[in-house]
């Protein structure tokens, strides 16, 4: 067992070698989530939550231009307002010009000098004994500013008279070069011949498509908190990459990583975003820096406003040229796009992936504007997901073909057939399923599909709103990132505690990594409890990428598996104590004299070996006669009299065998960029919408999401991040938008009432669909989710919008006045 654990591949290509022949835990319904209760009673304790004895509040001055530089700047007043107890500069001799580490890898400056968005943190902060003082003190502080020009437009950036976005940082002009750590695609992929396949073609469509400026605001504002004791910090961080902070403040002050205690504590709301943007951990260390000047804790915190500070990492405006054949297979995809402030994934990069297309090619060019910086929010496969959305659609109603049938024919990897990749399910020990084929028809029947579809623009519904049908596809991600190391500790008394650290963003890691050890070591679920706020030095996968449960997973299953080892050994085996090293040393002393804390622990199962035993419902029985069997708890039992007291205690000073613990780590891949490794299981969602075309609303009147997640360690928390998925997406489609005053540059719904977010009221019934079909390449043959249907459901209603009222909406979101534009009404 211990060596089947170091033959789970740290790089796999393969299949899971290691399958139940049945599931006990893992997979099944109605599992009792382990952070229920707490939150939804209220009991859940948030960073937000802590009060330290003596604490301080820290608030940030933001700018309020969008392009600006310090001239000069007073705090005098700020200083002397009672309550204030700390104010820190840019031009301090301790932080003047100088960039701390931060997540990721990146830098930031600790407090700059220069603001390039509207709201960005500069300048100066105030610490001080409430939150109301530090506000206050931060309107005495008296800024002269140098206002420069601004863009707000990626396109007008471009223009070689456009204002320079980040004069400090690109003196030149506002593109970004590849590899400059904001912009990680190169400038051209090219895949087969593109003019070739354009030759080939029957016919040739071009059109553009625009997504705008959107972001996010987590329920819990930014915050964190540092407390000194002498050369020892703790920190209680609400952030996803929480151990990072340990390297953290040992690269921004040289403590040890050994003197840093991390409380990663329940989030309130997290999908990535400000966690991925450089400056995160840089309040944190601002709170260090001011909590080692006062002598006390010191709460860093951004308001609301704060919190609209960046955006998702799709805002681009992209223009496609596409080739077919009348049958609807697809011969060449030539796409030109311009980012925003970051680029990260090719827009045609899931038609690469995903698709027997044979000759693609894209440009890319990333610019900076006077914005705020955009990222990974849920996801940054947003562009790639637009790319193939639209392409799909416009090719199915240029030919009047049903868009799931333009699917299933256009499926497959690297411009290569399914046949290809049956065979490479084939060679690497996955079952040859079609998953695409699988989550189509699950989901055309839930819908009924085939009774609704409709030509676009011909269906009027009783109530004289146009009724739509859309469908979106494609790949299910991800199985393949990220390392992480965790412990399995089976207690004196059978109960197993997992020993690792963990962010939670209420996807339900805790319980699933609970299910996942009680199915290796054959324990009741119930049996098996993680803290995983609490600092135990072990740190698993931060929850990133949609794969943290995949390699965490894997990590634990190892772990499990060798604990499991150990315990059947000691079952098996007779556990010396003192017993004959007493004898040897006292001859006359007989075996029967011996107290029974000295004597040699017998054998739990005697004549038998570990590969006789297995373990189920916490309880060891010899395969070959169930009926012999003991518990857990009393195998591992290992309790005495004291050498003073005669009753029961279980120490660690009056132990007499080691404890069954294990522990490993293990490493996922290489962040998914492993060449020759192919996707193998998709997703489909279906929607029925009503367009008033008198008004321009949409109404979302039904939602079908089909997931094949490879297997369901805990269905509940896949049908959440379904629900949630498609609620986040609908908000993108149809409302989310940040917008920016032209002539100032400043953001104008930095807000929960002016940024609208989808609600339950806002989308109809939803089906959510699991299937299973064993093809990822995580434990169990599974793959995450957590990303799945926010990103690629972003742009579901493009489609069920034509088939509503026959005209293309290309400029997300989808507004009414869009509807009425295109239909000519505005």
């Amino acid at each position: 067992m211990v060596q089947e654990a170091k033959l789970m591949p740290n790089n796999p290509f393969e299949h899971d070698k290691f399958m139940p022949e049945t599931f006990n835990v893992v997979g099944k319904q109605g599992m009792r989530r382990i952070d229920g209760y707490r939150k939804a009673s209220g009991a859940a304790v948030y960073t937000k939550d802590v009060l330290l004895q003596g604490m301080l509040y820290a608030k940030f001055l933001t700018c309020p231009y969008p392009n600006a530089k310090i001239k000069s700047m007073d705090t005098s007043k700020a200083e002397t307002l009672p309550g204030v107890r700390a104010v820190l500069r840019y031009d301090d001799p301790e932080i003047k010009g100088k960039k701390a580490i931060s997540t990721n890898g990146g830098e930031e400056l600790i407090l700059a000098d220069s603001a390039y968005f509207q709201g960005q943190e500069v300048g100066a902060v105030v610490a001080a004994d409430t939150e109301d003082v530090a506000d206050k003190a931060l309107k005495l502080i008296d800024v002269e500013w140098e206002e420069r020009p601004f863009v707000l437009d990626e396109e007008e950036a471009l223009k070689p008279d456009a204002p320079l976005a980040r004069p400090e940082e690109l003196p030149k002009n506002n593109i970004l070069l590849p590899g400059s750590g904001l912009t990680w695609i190169p400038s051209l992929f090219e895949l087969g011949d593109v003019e070739k396949g354009f030759k080939e073609a029957d016919k040739i469509i071009e059109f553009e498509a625009r997504r705008r400026y959107h972001g996010c605001a987590d329920v819990e504002t930014p915050n964190g908190i540092t407390k000194w004791e002498g050369d020892w910090a703790e920190l209680w961080v609400h952030h996803q990459h929480a151990y990072e902070h340990k390297w953290a403040m040992n690269k921004w002050f040289g403590t040890p990583m050994n003197k840093v205690k991390i409380n990663s504590l329940y989030n309130g709301a997290m999908y990535g975003g400000w966690n991925w943007i450089y400056y995160s951990m840089i309040p944190q260390c601002v709170s260090a820096i001011l909590a080692k000047r006062t002598g006390r804790p010191v709460k860093w915190i951004f308001n609301r406003r704060d919190d609209f500070y960046l955006g998702q990492m799709d805002v681009m405006v992209a223009y496609f040229r596409v080739g077919f054949k009348n049958d609807g297979t697809i011969t060449a995809v030539k796409a030109r796009t311009v980012f925003a402030n970051i680029s990260l994934r090719d827009t045609l990069a899931h038609l690469a992936e995903n698709t027997s297309i044979p000759n693609l090619y894209s440009e890319n060019v990333t610019v900076q504007v006077n914005k705020g910086p955009v990222t990974a929010i849920r996801c940054e496969q947003a562009p790639p997901a637009l790319g193939i959305t639209h392409v799909f659609d416009r090719v199915a109603a240029e030919l009047g073909m049903d868009p799931t049938e333009l699917a299933l024919k256009n499926d497959g990897a690297e411009g290569k057939d399914m046949e290809y990749l049956a065979e490479f399910k084939r060679k690497h020990g996955f079952p040859v399923r079609d998953s695409l084929k699988e989550c189509v028809e699950a989901g055309k029947k839930a819908m009924g599909w085939d009774e609704k579809w409709h030509a676009p623009g011909t269906k009027r519904l009783p109530n004289g709103k146009m009724h739509g049908l859309g469908f979106i596809w494609d790949h299910e991600w991800d199985d393949n990132r990220g390392a992480a190391v965790a412990g399995v500790l089976i207690q004196q008394d059978g109960s197993v505690s997992i020993v690792g650290q963990h962010c939670d963003i209420g996807v339900n890691g805790e319980s699933a990594y609970c299910q996942v050890v009680a199915e290796e070591l054959g324990m009741r679920y119930e049996d098996v409890a993680i803290r995983q706020q609490d600092d135990v030095h072990f740190a698993l996968m931060t929850p990133d990428g949609s794969c943290n449960l995949i390699t965490n997973a894997y990590t634990l299953k190892k772990a499990a598996r060798k604990a499991k080892q150990k315990l059947l050994e000691l079952a098996t085996s007779i556990t010396p104590v003192m017993e004959e090293s007493i004898l040897a040393a006292f001859p006359d002393m007989k075996r029967e004299d011996l107290d029974e804390r000295e004597r040699d622990i017998p054998a739990a199962f005697p004549g038998m070996k570990p590969e006789d035993l297995d373990v189920k419902d916490s309880v060891i029985y010899v395969k070959a006669d169930p009926s012999n069997r003991k518990t857990v708890a009393e195998v591992v039992k290992d309790v005495g009299g004291s050498i003073t007291f005669k009753q029961e205690m279980a120490g660690i000073q009056n132990t007499r065998h080691e404890p069954v613990y294990a522990w490993a780590w293990h490493r996922q891949g290489r962040y998914g960029t492993e060449p020759g490794r192919e996707r193998l299981c998709r997703q489909a969602h279906f929607c029925e919408v009503e367009v008033d075309d008198e008004t321009g609303e949409i109404e979302v009147t039904r939602v079908v999401n089909v997931n094949d997640v490879g297997k369901a360690i805990s269905p509940e928390a896949v049908a959440g991040q379904m629900y949630g998925g498609t609620y986040m997406g609908a908000g993108r489609n149809k409302t989310e938008e940040c917008v920016w005053d032209e002539q100032t540059g400043v953001l104008l719904n930095g807000d929960l009432l002016n940024y609208k977010f989808a609600t339950m009221n806002d989308v109809g019934p939803i089906d959510t669909i699991i299937v299973e079909t064993g093809m990822g390449y995580g434990p169990y043959g599974s793959v995450g989710i957590g990303e799945n249907i926010a990103t690629v459901a972003t742009f579901l209603l493009q489609g069920a919008v034509y088939n509503a009222i026959g005209k293309w909406v290309d400029d997300y979101p989808i507004t009414p006045d869009k509807v009425l534009k295109a239909l000519g009404k505005a």
